[in-house]
């Protein structure tokens, strides 16, 4: 691990507890965000989640004996200090930050922002060509990924896409890896050219 370990609050963030951000080289953008957890017998877990990564997780967990001894006296990584890894906490963290790292540092890659209240046809245009974007750039949780950038609920985000498949503006494709692709409609680009 050659990366170059970065200072939050250069950037005005403050991780949370156990958390640490790194840039792939020297005078990068962050890139990396890794948390450390404490598994019990002298050891703990890393949980690496790189920003850029086609999805909202953990891209990397490794289980650590402090020292020698204790990795003798732990009889090596058990199946009790796996299920101590709290994913499901590094799942939250990674996905608040994660979002909030890009969009500061690829606000191009952040969804657009919206109205506050998204009734126009026009509106719920922008909504379906959000969701094909983050499909074609193989985000994996779409609804979600909105959500966060909009400030709304994921029910909130869900309805608007829905609303806008309703209205005839995103088409909802199955693929032949067996991943679910959208597409705009013609009706939809109609509406979104009116912008140009």
């Amino acid at each position: 691990m050659n990366w170059e370990e970065l200072d939050p609050t250069a950037y005005g963030w403050k991780l949370p507890e156990g958390w640490r951000l790194y840039a792939y080289e020297r005078g990068g953008e962050p890139a990396i965000l890794v948390g450390r957890f404490d598994v019990g017998e002298g050891c703990y877990a890393l949980v690496e989640a790189h920003v850029h990564a086609p999805f909202n997780g953990p891209t990397r967990v490794t289980v650590i004996a402090e020292t020698t001894e204790a990795a003798n006296q732990s009889d090596g990584v058990t199946v009790e200090m796996m299920r101590g890894v709290p994913l499901g906490e590094a799942r939250r963290v990674i996905t608040e930050w994660v979002h909030r790292i890009r969009a500061e540092v690829s606000p191009e890659d952040s969804p657009a922002p919206l109205p506050a209240r998204v009734e126009s046809p026009r509106d719920y245009a922008m909504v379906a060509r959000e969701y094909v974007r983050l499909m074609e750039a193989g985000e994996r949780r779409p609804i979600e990924v909105m959500a966060q950038a909009w400030g709304v609920s994921r029910n909130t985000a869900s309805a608007r896409v829905r609303r806008a498949r309703n209205r005839g503006l995103l088409m909802q494709m199955g693929s032949t890896t067996g991943r679910l692709s959208a597409k705009l409609t013609e009706a939809a680009e109609e509406l979104l050219r009116e912008d140009e």
